[in-house]
């Protein structure tokens, strides 16, 4: 799958982005041996872990290979920050899912400058053969779906919110009960990313995220802005390196879930 790429926008299709699709085909390639070989041993509690654990170490390299090729450091999210430029990169996202064969996993990519901005990144969901690709002042989009846009409800009332995939911070925050309360309804993926993805494209409305990895951070603030949404902290901040938590909406929705949340810390 591919970007389709016009003669009016072909100017605008970076070398990154070309990149970045190029990651995308190696691990969609990667993890449809890796499901193969999980799906042979799932009914095998052990066997497929050690399966699961197998399928991220071989994607991990994939990624490393192609993003090294730039001759610049490609790190997790779990390693130490290098200097300069560098790639950030989440191998196999929500392992339990792809464990229990949900579509909800997925591979993610950032590019992060030495000044520590993400000028460019991507959600890659090999299971839907999808790719979502943000890059700043250029959009976020993905084939089939186009230039992704967040919806334009302007009432909590009826609108769709994903939750955290922890179940004891959907109760620490009361989240349930706050949000029904508002005639909010819910869902839960179990992946922080694809609720970014989902809430960008306008399959949901809103969605808040706890746990949040440096990359989690990065994608949600270039996704959002990308796709007319916003993000922030719990208080309506702007989220910066060291944010954990997130609420990501279109911005009317944003402020009405922020002041009926009412969220600390």
């Amino acid at each position: 799958m591919s970007i389709v790429v016009t003669p009016e926008s072909r100017s605008k299709v970076s070398p990154k982005r070309t990149l970045l699709l190029k990651v995308f085909t190696k691990a969609s390639g990667s993890f449809r041996r890796s499901l193969g070989e999980l799906s042979r041993v799932r009914v095998n509690a052990n066997g497929a872990e050690r399966e699961l654990a197998k399928a991220n170490q071989n994607m991990e390299s994939t990624l490393k290979e192609v993003l090294g090729a730039t001759g610049l450091p490609v790190v997790t999210c779990d390693e130490a920050i290098p200097a300069g430029a560098y790639w950030l990169i989440a191998p196999l996202v929500s392992q339990r899912n792809a464990l229990y064969a949900r579509n909800e996993t997925c591979v993610a990519v950032a590019y992060i400058e030495k000044d520590g901005t993400c000028p460019i990144g991507a959600v890659m969901m090999p299971m839907e053969d999808m790719c979502v690709i943000a890059e700043a002042g250029l959009g976020a989009s993905a084939e089939g779906l186009g230039r992704l846009r967040v919806g334009n409800r302007v009432e909590l009332e009826h609108t769709l919110c994903m939750l955290p995939w922890k179940t004891k911070d959907i109760v620490h925050w009361n989240l349930l009960s706050k949000l029904d309360d508002a005639g909010v309804h819910t869902r839960k993926s179990g992946n922080t990313l694809l609720d970014i993805v989902d809430v960008a494209c306008g399959k949901a409305d809103m969605a808040i995220g706890m746990n949040l990895t440096r990359l989690d951070v990065m994608l949600a603030n270039l996704i959002m802005g990308e796709s007319a949404g916003f993000a922030s902290d719990l208080q309506g901040k702007p989220l910066g390196p060291n944010s954990t938590k997130f609420i990501i909406a279109n911005p009317k929705l944003h402020s009405q879930l922020v002041k009926t949340l009412e969220l600390k810390g």
